[in-house]
This record gives structure tokens, sequence and C-alpha cells, in this order.
């Protein structure tokens, strides 16, 4: 009986011990190949045209063990490519993350963390 609620248990702390705990993710920045970009936080539609490749910068505040967040702008979905820690003072409070866009149109920049949607505010020429 012992081993048997042993077991549980270790299957129990297993099948939470990779939840997530995002509180916000948002698109900050978008750039195209050459460097050219502009900051996306305040905006409903971006100024420049961004057809072909361009990188997005997402942060995200919270624990996300080893998932990653979806980004698309319209059907052209980001590649992971970097992140960066942000810190204030010495305590981590999130994550800038890059991503990687290919075949860009146009469409609505939207970030998911596996089936909630955290941002879709910025439409992207």
């Amino acid at each position: 009986m012992k081993i048997i609620i042993l077991l549980l248990s270790l299957l129990y702390t297993q099948l939470f011990a990779f939840s997530s705990d995002v509180k916000q993710a948002f698109a900050v920045a978008i750039n195209d190949e050459k460097g050219k970009g502009e900051n996306i936080q305040h905006i409903k539609k971006t100024k420049n045209d961004y057809n072909g490749t361009c990188f997005t910068k997402i942060y995200v505040r919270g624990d996300f063990f080893n998932q990653k967040p979806r980004v698309f702008i319209g059907n052209s979905l980001g590649h992971y490519e970097s992140s960066k820690p942000v810190f204030n003072k010495k305590i981590l409070i999130g994550k800038i993350l890059i991503f990687k866009h290919y075949g860009v149109e146009q469409g609505v920049l939207k970030v998911y963390f596996g089936k909630k949607l955290f941002d879709a505010r910025v439409y992207v020429k």
C-alpha cells in the first residue's frame, strides 16, 4: 500500500511540475531584416511595411517552464531565435523573446500560450 501511495504522489508531482503560470505576454517591437523597426506597444497599425522576413520581440512575465509562445503575423508562424532576461534591480521580472517570421504579407500580430490568446492588437502592414 505504501508503494502505491508513493507512486501516486510521484505521478501527481510530475504532472504539475511543468505547468506554466504566465501573467502577461505582449508584442513590444518589430524589425525588418535590415534592422529598421518600430516600437509597437501603443499603436494599432504599423507605420512601415514588413513584407518578407521580419523579427518580433515579445515580452513575457510569469513562469513558463519550457513552454514557448506561438507568435503569428497573419498566417506566418514565428520561429524562436533567442531570449534575454529582464531584471528590476536584481529580481527577474520577465523575458524578451525574439521570433523570426518568414513570408510575412500582412495581418494581425497574435501571441498565444497554449490555447490562450494574450495579444492581438497590432495590425502589421
